[in-house]
């Protein structure tokens, strides 16, 4: 962690001393999580400008008597953001799948387990790794969305797809990977590699199905509006963490 930052929330700490330590704990960690996941989307990597990040913000002693007030105000403010996030996952993906002609009841399923369980369970999580490097965290990113979407395996009329996992996984890597703004060129690029790749794993690795060209736009463009999906979501939670209480100091 940033030294700056260590010493912010140091003497954000002091100020919360009248709360119990699992309630002080938790305060820590929402706030914590809140000010790199801004950090990191401003490209913030030096102590300079995690400086001048914080000096934007409430003053520590001011800080915590807003946190100290608030009682469950951060956890629940949390929740909500990855639930709406996770949603507009789930509503993209199931609403593609959808207009492609898939029965409603697996559409409302996939929808379902990719939108909250992967998409809101990354969210909820991604705070229990934000500490680590860039490689780190994408690797676990990447893994711990894949274990998410286990239940996305089931989305199928022929039993137990586990190729569905993959989804999970690509969805864990775009999230983690574009929390920093990115060039377009790697947005254009990304769902390319995962079509061909899925290609690969279900046509060479499985031999679960038969390739034809004719289902290649279709991939691809699931891929693409899983793509623009998340990043609608790394975009909304931005905008909801922008609570009052972290504002800058000029605004009301």
């Amino acid at each position: 962690m940033s030294r700056v930052l260590a010493s912010y929330l140091a003497e954000v700490e002091t100020g919360l001393r009248g709360l119990s330590r699992r309630r002080r704990g938790l305060l820590l960690r929402e706030l914590e999580a809140h000010l790199l996941d801004e950090a990191e989307a401003r490209g913030i990597e030096e102590e300079s400008g995690m400086i001048a990040l914080l000096a934007e913000k409430e003053r520590p002693g001011i800080l915590a008597q807003e946190l100290s007030s608030g009682e469950g105000q951060d956890a629940n403010h949390r929740g909500s953001t990855a639930l709406m996030a996770g949603m507009i996952i789930g509503l993209a993906t199931g609403g593609h799948l959808w207009f492609e002609g898939w029965h409603w009841f697996i559409c409302l399923a996939f929808a379902a387990a990719h939108g909250l369980a992967v998409g809101a369970g990354f969210f909820w999580a991604r705070r229990r790794w934000a500490r680590m490097g860039p490689v780190a965290r994408t690797v676990v990113a990447v893994l711990i969305t894949t274990l998410l979407s286990i239940p996305l395996g089931f989305t199928s009329t022929h039993g137990f797809r586990p190729t569905r996992l993959l989804y999970g996984g690509y969805t864990g890597f775009l999230l983690e990977h574009h929390a920093q703004e990115r060039p377009l060129w790697q947005s254009i690029v990304e769902p390319i590699l995962f079509t061909a790749f899925m290609f690969f794993v279900e046509v060479v690795v499985v031999g679960r199905v038969r390739f034809h060209w004719w289902q290649v736009p279709l991939e691809l463009s699931f891929n693409a509006t899983l793509l623009i999906s998340a990043l609608g979501a790394l975009k909304l939670k931005r905008i909801l963490s922008e609570r009052w209480v972290l504002t800058p100091q000029e605004q009301p």
